[in-house]
């Protein structure tokens, strides 16, 4: 195992290879020595006394390595930049990473996509969604289909977003790619603090206000250490109400709290364990309606939001001397109260004297996920990671639709149709999902080229139960439908070249994949016509297979012999086959099926220059161009008709400027441009729920001084009060036309300080 010496001179020493460093020496080095880093750069840092610098350290394939070394587009967003930023979730940070885009339904409702292969349409809680892109935090797989939760960014080194297929190591959630929040593990040898005061006001809306705080404790020096933070943040709302008087009703309160422990109690031997509380709760989704003024509904319906969540891992790592042996076991536990608002349906379908209602659906999910992995960590120019993956999902759904007093004046009660005491529709999904998986990657190093080869084996079955009732559903039906079950190969090659030290050429060829699943009944007495009309085409509305994509990509990065220029651009192709899509019934129900190919490719671009001591420059962006490869009857597209809510073109560029005012006073700024081109709702303007959406900037600021380890700041987000849509809605007589905005200019205050 290195000593800590060796590996500090090993870091400022880079050579052409691969940088292969221990999780257990690098906590050791922490101990005794820091590095600064500054992960948003996208680039390594100068140093004063000689033309090495230090590097941005990151885990992408699951060893630690020089960002630079890593063959892969990856962007990595640093605490900085969190911090200039404001941001509150991983929603916040869409705009400052190429090709990151999401079909946004309010916070905790929010499906990412990469390079254009995107996840929208159905229900957010359809217990069948597939999620394109894998959420970690650090070794603990979060995603979960439509329903992504957004913990608050507190107390992390960087967020890493891995770009293109990470099929191989990370498994089917990652189909185009993979999001890691990296906490800051507990320090061994400091005991120190840190806390952020903030409030703001949001434009056309109430206040914001939040403290966040953490403390770090070592218990037995170099060897046992214990960290803790937690956060309160009592978001603003922007969104009134012009029926019921209602002001703001989408402000929302996120509260959460971190525990962890790091214990090594011998140079071969680390342990870790977390626990993580998350309470999210609002009033009200952020959607105002196109008939009423800007940022305004008139509907009477709640449809305010719950999100509980615990989460548990027990990390073990042990140094063998030329491997490495790392075991997650990792818990997950949520519980979602998720109302909508169906008013438009009260006024179009229902007999006057009935009191709209909301539907609510309630989920509660349960995952277990165990992964044993080996990473090689010798000298060889012969590298390799294998490993075994298990995990087990308990989904509980249930969608009810009460309307107090229906049954008295339809005059027929809800038993008549198997539903509760006044209930127009009720009905749950009862589903387990077993997966089980092998993987592997090879690193072979000849010289200044580099060839990785990975393949992940992987089995997934599932099982569910439906039940569903109601005057909505026609009758009462139940079901027990046969496992879904598939398995398969992952395959990944990826050849780069080190022109020198510091920059490298790369070519991958990489499958991704997402899981089928087992569609919900569809009651023949309500949707009849529909339903014989797909049997003519010979469809099946019980079962959709999986689909995926080959990622071809080709792309240089690197930097100058100082770090003062560093830039990542990459070129790619996908071939999209058996594209999963939600189907719509006039009905009111829905399924999912595999519906034609599309073909995606773009350009990401990533630069940051530091021309002079103090300033930073960076700009990014992506060119994205995803359409369909044939006529798909079913979704009213034809060939050449581009991918839904995928902008073409988006950008962020950004300026930060730190100076000495005097020996006890930094100031520094810092500003951010974001722009967001069309988007569409549908492939096709032929289908009756088209929505366009057009292109908006988004312009932030920040403004402070830095003294006696203290920081205050001005900011002002969205700064020209821009009111560009993310996400469209409307789909009568279920969804009125309406649209969730960018949230309005919000101006505030941060206090920062620490111990």
């Amino acid at each position: 195992m290195q000593n800590t010496h060796t590996l500090r001179d090993h870091i400022r020493s880079a050579t052409t290879k691969t940088f292969k460093y221990s999780p257990i020496a690098l906590c050791l080095a922490a101990a005794t020595s820091s590095v600064n880093v500054q992960a948003q750069d996208n680039g390594p840092t100068a140093t004063q006394d000689t033309a090495q610098y230090e590097r941005v350290i990151v885990t992408s394939r699951k060893r630690s390595e020089s960002m630079n070394d890593v063959p892969i587009s990856i962007n990595v967003v640093g605490e900085d930049l969190i911090e200039n930023l404001g941001a509150v979730d991983f929603t916040d940070l869409l705009g400052v990473v190429p090709s990151l885009t999401a079909y946004e339904n309010g916070p905790g409702r929010t499906r990412l996509s990469i390079r254009g292969v995107a996840n929208g349409g159905g229900n957010d809680n359809d217990t069948q969604n597939q999620e394109t892109v894998g959420i970690y935090l650090d070794e603990i797989p979060i995603s979960m289909g439509g329903m992504n939760p957004e913990l608050a960014l507190f107390d992390l080194k960087r967020v890493e977003v891995l770009r293109g297929p990470q099929g191989t190591l990370f498994g089917a959630g990652s189909m185009t790619g993979t999001v890691r929040l990296v906490s800051n593990d507990p320090d061994l040898s400091k005991f120190e603090g840190k806390y952020e005061l903030s409030a703001s006001k949001i434009e056309h809306g109430s206040n914001n206000k939040s403290v966040k705080a953490l403390v770090n404790v070592p218990i037995i020096d170099n060897e046992l250490a214990v960290r803790v933070s937690g956060y309160y943040l009592d978001n603003g709302g922007y969104i009134d109400n012009s029926l019921t008087g209602e002001k703001n009703l989408n402000d929302g309160l996120s509260k959460g709290a971190k525990l962890s422990a790091l214990y090594i109690p011998t140079n071969e031997l680390s342990v870790e364990l977390s626990y993580i509380h998350h309470d999210y709760s609002d009033d009200g989704r952020p959607v105002d309606i196109d008939s009423t003024p800007l940022f305004v509904r008139d509907y009477p319906s709640f449809d305010g939001f719950d999100d509980t969540m615990d989460i548990a891992n027990l990390t073990l790592t042990y140094d063998l001397d030329w491997a490495e042996l790392t075991s997650s076991s990792s818990y997950f536990d949520r519980s979602i109260v998720n109302p909508r608002s169906l008013d438009l349906l009260f006024e179009s379908a229902l007999p006057p004297g009935i009191t709209p209602h909301e539907l609510i659906d309630f989920t509660d999910s349960e995952v277990f996920v165990q992964e044993l992995r080996l990473a090689s960590t010798t000298d060889s120019d012969l590298q390799w990671t294998v490993g075994a993956y298990a995990d087990k999902k308990d989904v509980f759904y249930e969608n009810t639709f009460p309307v107090p007093g229906a049954d008295a004046i339809l005059g027929v009660p809800s038993s008549a149709f198997g539903a509760p005491e006044d209930h127009l529709f009720y009905g749950f999904d009862d589903l387990t999902v077993k997966t089980y998986a092998l993987f592997g990657e090879l690193y072979y190093d000849i010289g200044d080229l580099s060839i990785t080869a990975g393949l992940r084996y992987f089995n997934w079955e599932q099982e569910i139960e439906f039940y569903q009732s109601g005057l909505f559903n026609g009758e009462a039906n139940s079901d027990t439908r046969p496992k879904g079950k598939v398995d398969g190969y992952n395959p990944k090659l990826n050849v780069s070249y080190h022109l020198n030290r510091d920059n490298l050429i790369y070519a991958q060829a990489a499958k991704g994949f997402r899981y089928g699943g087992i569609n919900g009944a569809i009651p023949e007495s309500v949707c009849a016509d529909e339903l014989a009309q797909v049997e003519r085409d010979g469809g099946d509305t019980r079962f959709f297979d999986p689909d995926e994509i080959w990622n071809y990509e080709v792309g240089v990065k690197g930097s100058d012999t100082q770090g003062t220029v560093s830039y990542n651009a990459t070129y790619f192709h996908i071939d999209w086959s058996d594209m999963q899509t939600s189907r719509s019934f006039e009905c009111g129900f829905g399924f999912k099926e595999n519906v034609g190919d599309a073909t995606s490719k773009g350009v990401e671009l990533e630069v940051t220059v530091k021309p002079l001591d103090g300033l930073v420059l960076s700009a990014g962006g992506a060119y994205i161009n995803t359409t369909l490869d044939a006529d798909v009857p079913n979704l009213d597209a034809q060939k050449g008709d581009a991918a839904p809510f995928v902008p073409e073109i988006s950008f962020t560029t950004s300026a930060e400027y730190s100076t000495e005012l005097n020996k006890d006073l930094e100031g520094f700024g810092w500003v951010n441009v974001q722009y967001t081109d069309d988007r569409s709702t549908e492939f096709s303007e032929q289908n009756s729920n088209y929505r366009k959406m057009d292109a908006y900037t988004v312009a932030n600021m920040r403004l402070g001084i830095r003294f006696s380890g203290y920081e205050i700041s001005l900011f002002a987000n969205n700064m020209f009060d821009d009111d560009g849509v993310v996400r469209a809605i409307g789909r009568p007589p279920f969804d009125p036309p309406a649209s969730i905005r960018v949230t309005p200019r919000t101006i505030g205050m941060t206090f920062r300080g620490g111990f």
